[in-house]
């Protein structure tokens, strides 16, 4: 695979020497990057992966989860296709990589091999729609969810994006440039991320002009819930931190997880932090795009909300962290958007511009365009 016509420039943890920047067009400083959100590629067959889930955990669980590889398998019997074969039809010229927002397979596999196979299915799948166009992808709950998940993912995809960056990924933070941009993988999930190196990748970016932040779960809370970059209350700390560096370096948080279409743009004394939620979950037919909350004033309304989940009662506890994470962040949001949509996306990124086209479900022609910058 050549990828040498994009430029791309490996930083992973810190490590520079052999990934020399590679030969870079006069136009490499605009270019555009091919965007899903979550994907939970599974079999139309549920028993193909997870036939050995049912002895591997309880019966309650199995059915929980049995029902998200239903939904599965029916949108991969045709919207999910139909989806990246739109993907791939809308890269422009200028196509540096395609980047999907983690939770790539479902998992629950109940063995590790078998979790190998589904990983390695939806990357031949990704790369069969995308040719020779890097396939760059983070880290999700369900990439290391099952028993063993965790090791088979350890062991393999670290490997699989060196192989498609073309320098060395040592784990699952990871860092690369694209011409005179930086890409920050950042793993999200609990307990693995690596705060220090968060740190220092940040540090390494001082010189980009644009600097992207991709985590699977968003560094902004829409405060339904934990389940965001350092999100628990035990990082509280961490988490201030982090969103300082973030402001100081005026990052683009690229992410997932929600299953929902999320726009932020805040800013705090430190800088901007700007955050695209991607989704690319089609679990109907219909994929309109449906604009629950929209402007500053909306933010905070998913905390509200937030009484159940799972078809059981939040803990009051829970909620009014919930809120107090809402009251700690809703001075800072001067833009906010909160929508069901489900389809593709294009990152375009220049000197003046960076914007993200949605197309909802299989489209070609963009539904909406989210200014980023400029």
């Amino acid at each position: 695979m050549n990828i040498s016509r994009r430029g791309f420039l490996g930083i992973a943890g810190g490590w520079l020497a052999g990934c020399a920047s590679l030969n870079q067009e006069k136009d490499g400083d605009t270019y555009s990057v091919a965007l899903l959100g979550d994907t939970h590629f599974d079999s139309t067959d549920t028993k193909k992966y997870h036939a050995e889930y049912l002895t591997d955990t309880s019966k309650a669980r199995y059915e929980l989860h049995l029902r998200e590889h239903v939904r599965n398998a029916e949108m991969w019997a045709d919207r999910m296709p139909r989806l990246l074969k739109a993907s791939a039809v809308c890269l422009r010229s200028d196509a540096a990589f395609a980047l999907q927002m983690g939770d790539l397979v479902q998992g629950d596999c109940a063995n590790p091999a078998i979790h190998k196979r589904m990983l390695a299915d939806m990357l031949g799948i990704a790369k069969r729609a995308y040719g020779e166009l890097p396939f760059v992808t983070v880290v999700g709950n369900h990439d290391i969810r099952g028993t063993g998940a965790l090791a088979a993912y350890d062991e393999m995809m670290p490997s699989v994006m060196s192989a498609e960056l073309k320098c060395p990924v040592p784990g699952t933070t990871f860092a690369f440039r694209q011409g005179p941009d930086a890409y920050i993988v950042v793993d999200f999930n609990a307990p693995r991320p690596n705060v220090a190196l968060l740190k220092r990748l940040l540090a390494e970016s001082a010189d980009a002009r644009h600097v992207f932040v991709v985590s699977h779960g968003p560094a902004i809370p829409n405060c339904a819930g934990r389940w965001f970059l350092l999100g628990w209350p035990k990082y509280d700390a961490a988490r201030r931190e982090i969103r300082r560096l973030l402001a100081e370096r005026n990052a683009i948080v690229l992410a997932g997880h929600t299953h929902c279409l999320e726009y932020y743009d805040c800013v705090f004394p430190e800088g901007r932090i700007t955050q695209f939620v991607a989704n690319s979950v089609w679990a109907s037919e219909d994929a309109k795009l449906v604009v629950r909350d929209e402007g500053a004033a909306a933010y905070g309304t998913r905390a509200s909300a937030a009484k159940k989940r799972y078809g059981r009662a939040i803990p009051q506890k829970e909620r009014d962290s919930l809120l107090r994470l809402a009251d700690e962040y809703r001075p800072y949001v001067k833009d906010y958007l909160f929508a069901g949509a489900v389809g593709h996306y294009r990152l375009e990124v220049s000197d003046a511009r960076v914007a993200v086209q949605f197309f909802c479900g299989d489209a070609t022609e963009p539904t909406r365009t989210f200014l980023l910058r400029g």
